[in-house]
């Protein structure tokens, strides 16, 4: 089968540190070819690449043997090229038939086909059915119906598995197979489920650091193959060195956070204890349902089942409010977004969380300001002074700053969701530092990190996710690259127990 789209010697950096490295890659009709790797290793930034949404700064895309330039996501869909987003983004209040139909012309025409590719991938909602209504396995029936719809060449599946019953699933492939056969679609399947490659795919990529590790035929692989060239390989003792283990001269106190069976939205079964004066690292590859774990028991959304315990207390934080009041803190993944006010002094980002404490009715500001340049002083935060605004800070200082604001609330348990993302090497040996001083001062703390090393690095003890529950927990010597990236996907390597 001749290929659809060829790319070749692909390279893209960011801010000078290179995310893909000389990356070729090929789509052919009438086939699924899978891409995976771990977290980082680029997989999503080539099909940003694919579809218009990057550019690439070195190599060339050729589309049915033509050079072609993607600059924006519309040169994409002008050639065929599709994207079914992990998360279908419908209109919720607009009708399926006005989902798959908006933007074309000859409604009438388009509606007649429409009917025709939901007789073939066997579809069992209406029309006239509002997208909110449907589940989230028929919402991506919708989002394949706009790339069919529009006679699409290529379709790229990122994690279309992650929200599906078993039942689900099995619906999904079936379509899959169907369209490359009946349809001569090209799909790029990207799973972090290891089972499903080997039950869908033609051809496999593996990327690991930005580069392409192995590619084939699907016969080629097994496995064990597929895992051993994942697993970071550490050559000699000399490397093994690079990685400065954490070695905190500390005894662990008394548990302070436990969790049993715990579920809600994005994850189902999460067990685990935490200690005070303990670095417990939450890892997993992306989807997990780390970050969804830790919302819900900072009180930003419901705890459905299981149990938590919190300081010797049966509990469930119905709010963020009451989580801080009780001593819980949480420092979530995207500080821009969630972490701080951006038009914002550093005075006002380092004290927001304790104004009720500074004022009656009139607000302390000379104890708001002694808290503020405290922060600053303690965790080394550079800036001109505390009236500099949060925006107009490099990334680690504005982690420092969202740091000291809820060490202002003096926590007992702490969770930091992916704290060295996006930050330089300086800053982030700082932020560490940061987090051995709060467990030596007794505080529990949880690191959320999609990064093996930092799990290796910091980590007394490391608990994996995978499919939205805990499925290992590695201490002392069991903490290691391999076996962390095993769990991650869903194994464990020979002789290491749960």
């Amino acid at each position: 089968m001749e290929s659809i789209v060829e790319m070749k010697g692909i390279s893209k950096a960011f801010s000078g540190v290179p995310v893909l490295q000389d990356v070729s890659f090929s789509i052919r009709s009438g086939t699924v070819h899978s891409l995976i790797g771990g977290n980082g290793a680029g997989k999503s930034t080539l099909m940003k690449i694919l579809t218009g949404i990057y550019t690439h700064d070195g190599g060339d895309i050729y589309f049915e043997g033509k050079k072609v330039n993607m600059r924006k996501p519309s040169d994409a869909h002008q050639l065929g090229i599709y994207i079914v987003p992990q998360e279908p983004l419908l209109y919720p209040f607009m009708t399926v038939e006005e989902n798959v139909l908006l933007g074309l012309d000859n409604r009438n025409e388009y509606k007649q086909k429409l009917i025709q590719l939901m007789k073939v991938l066997n579809c069992d909602f209406k029309l006239n059915q509002m997208a909110d209504e449907l589940t989230i396995a028929k919402q991506q029936l919708v989002e394949l119906l706009r790339g069919l719809i529009r006679d699409n060449k290529v379709i790229i599946l990122d994690e279309p598995t992650s929200a599906l019953t078993q039942r689900e699933v099995e619906s999904l492939f079936a379509n899959i197979n169907k369209l490359k056969n009946e349809k001569n679609v090209g799909f790029v399947y990207i799973t972090h489920r290891m089972n499903e490659i080997f039950q869908l795919s033609d051809e496999l990529t593996i990327l690991k650091d930005g580069k392409v590790a192995a590619n084939g035929d699907i016969s080629e692989f097994t496995l064990q193959k597929v895992l051993d060239i994942m697993v970071p390989k550490i050559k000699d003792e000399n490397d093994k060195s690079k990685i400065k283990k954490v070695e905190c001269c500390k005894e662990l106190g008394e548990e302070i956070f436990s969790v049993t069976e715990l579920g809600g939205k994005g994850f189902f079964d999460v067990s685990f204890d935490l200690c005070a004066n303990e670095i417990l690292c939450l890892t997993g590859v992306v989807g997990a349902g780390r970050t969804e774990f830790a919302e819900a028991v900072f009180g930003i959304t419901k705890i459905i089942s299981g149990k938590m315990n919190f300081c010797g207390c049966e509990t469930v934080f119905k709010n963020p409010k009451k989580a801080v009041e009780n001593g819980l803190v949480y420092l979530p993944e995207d500080r821009r977004r969630n972490g701080g006010f951006l038009i914002s002094s550093i005075n006002d980002n380092s004290t927001s969380a304790v104004l009720y404490k500074l004022s009656k009715f009139f607000l302390n500001k000379k104890r708001e300001r002694e808290i503020t340049k405290f922060n600053i002083r303690d965790l080394n935060i550079k800036c001109n002074s505390i009236d500099q605004n949060f925006v107009s800070l490099s990334g680690g200082n504005q982690q420092k700053v969202v740091l000291g604001r809820w060490l202002s609330t003096r926590p007992k348990v702490i969770i930091l969701d992916e704290p060295t993302r996006g930050i330089d090497a300086n800053s982030r040996e700082e932020i560490y530092l940061q987090i051995k001083k709060l467990a030596t001062e007794g505080i529990g703390v949880i690191v959320i990190s999609s990064d093996f090393e930092e799990a290796v690095t910091l980590a007394d003890k490391v608990v994996v996710m995978y499919n939205g529950k805990t499925v290992n927990e590695f201490k002392g010597d069991d903490i290691t690259f391999e076996n962390i990236t095993y769990a991650s996907f869903g194994y464990e390597r020979e002789g290491v127990e749960k």
